[in-house]
């Protein structure tokens, strides 16, 4: 991430991250301050809740994927037999998320490009699923 910062600072003639701590270590820190910090933008007319609520459930769906992920030789939060399928369903139930982000600010817009994006994505897990099938 910090590299690819530098390079975009020189495409765009601007300083880089180095400016922030020793050789740029602490910008990722400073970017994250900086998000938290920041103040909170939605929809005048968007449910409140459910607008907040939709990055949370995919983040914690991203989150519940790493349990059959191994990190080591004989070590894994859940050792499933079924681990790959598991993986597939719950990285499938991500889509929610964004799909109730885009129905929830009541835009027309945003609910078209979130139902894009999931089916983007959608066709992204079908073709995946094929090849691993097919291999």
């Amino acid at each position: 991430m910090l590299a690819e910062r530098k390079v975009m600072a020189f495409v765009q003639r601007r300083k880089g991250p180095d400016v922030v701590g020793a050789f740029g270590l602490l910008q990722p820190i400073a970017d994250g301050l900086k998000l938290i910090l920041k103040e909170p933008i939605s929809p005048s007319s968007a449910s409140f809740f459910l607008f907040r609520m939709a990055p949370v459930a995919t983040f914690m769906l991203s989150l519940v994927a790493w349990a059959v992920i191994p990190f080591d030789y004989g070590m894994v939060l859940s050792d499933l037999n079924i681990g790959l399928l598991y993986l597939f369903a719950i990285s499938s139930l991500g889509v929610y998320g964004i799909i109730i982000a885009g129905w929830s600010s009541n835009s027309k817009y945003a609910f078209l490009g979130a139902l894009h994006l999931q089916l983007k994505w959608s066709l992204m897990k079908y073709l995946l699923v094929l090849f691993l099938l097919l291999y």
